[in-house]
């Protein structure tokens, strides 16, 4: 876990995202704007997701300038035109004076976007998430559990072992091949979620850690890989940063809350507000990746 003398500029950053998302929450969105604009400003790497919100943000309260710019700074960091006409909210903008320039800059965007990243390195990811998932489908479609485990020990486990062992040397090499190096942020955490009682993940933790603060891999990545690990290890005794859809009790919670607010990550009740808020207001504050709705807490 993170020490005093460990905390540095992206724990700060997400502990900033936290403050925009507080002011969000109470729709005090002129506020929580400044923050992501400061953010922004002030860091080399800002994630894709925080653009997005951002953007959100500035079209709610018809503050075009700054739409334009989050839109076009998202677009750098890999956000599509195509994506983007699908967000309601932003969509209503799309015969703006502005719209045409983004139209027309889409290849200087997407040019921007790779010409930061390590592209070998992006392949060779891409690559072994495909074959992480080719065999964890055909885990899920064995039929007949003696044969599923059967693959499962004799392919799934040891071939992702390996490329979690794989990863672990990626750290060492280039950093964690995560959205600031590959430009996905999903990738090398599915493969490492899926690695279930390896002791490579003594070795990798305290990477995770280092990557964190770097801001290679942001606060939700870093909580699921983390959840996942310790909720196999524990049979689910242990829900971790509780960040799925689930009803836990007080205590559960607070356990939660406390590992939350160690990484800078929201807490469940603010994160629960957002979710209401997201309905309310037609928008996506894209708050997990597999997100499914409120977590209940159950005194």
């Amino acid at each position: 876990m993170l020490s005093t003398a460990q905390v540095n500029n992206y724990l700060s950053y997400h502990r900033e995202i936290v403050r925009a998302e507080e002011h969000l929450a109470n729709q005090q969105f002129k506020e929580s704007l400044t923050i992501y604009r400061s953010l922004s400003d002030r860091y080399e790497h800002v994630f894709r997701r925080d653009f997005k919100v951002a953007a959100q943000l500035s079209a709610q309260i018809n503050d075009t300038d700054h739409l334009f710019y989050f839109l076009e700074q998202g677009m750098k960091k890999g956000w599509t035109l195509k994506e983007i006409k699908k967000n309601k909210i932003l969509k209503a903008y799309k015969n703006h004076s502005f719209w045409q320039k983004l139209k027309n800059n889409q290849l200087e965007y997407e040019k921007e976007f790779h010409k930061n990243l390590n592209e070998p390195l992006r392949i060779e990811m891409k690559e072994m998430l495909a074959q992480d998932q080719k065999r964890a489908l055909r885990v899920a479609l064995t039929p007949v559990r003696a044969w599923r485990e059967r693959y499962t020990n004799r392919k799934f486990v040891p071939n992702n072992r390996a490329q979690v062992r794989r990863i672990n040397q990626i750290i060492d090499e280039f950093g964690y091949p995560g959205e600031k190096i590959i430009g996905d942020k999903s990738w090398a955490t599915v493969i490492i979620s899926h690695n279930e009682h390896d002791t490579i993940y003594k070795e990798l933790r305290p990477k995770l850690y280092k990557a964190f603060e770097k801001g290679e891999l942001s606060a939700i990545e870093l909580a699921m890989i983390e959840t996942w690990r310790v909720v196999v290890d524990t049979e689910r005794k242990d829900q971790g940063f509780a960040i799925w859809e689930q009803t836990i009790n007080a205590q559960e919670a607070s356990h939660a809350d406390s590992l939350r607010q160690n990484i800078g990550l929201r807490s469940i009740a603010l994160n629960n507000k957002l979710i209401l808020l997201e309905k309310e207001l037609g928008m996506n504050f894209f708050l997990s990746p597999f997100h499914g709705g409120i977590i209940t807490v159950k005194e």
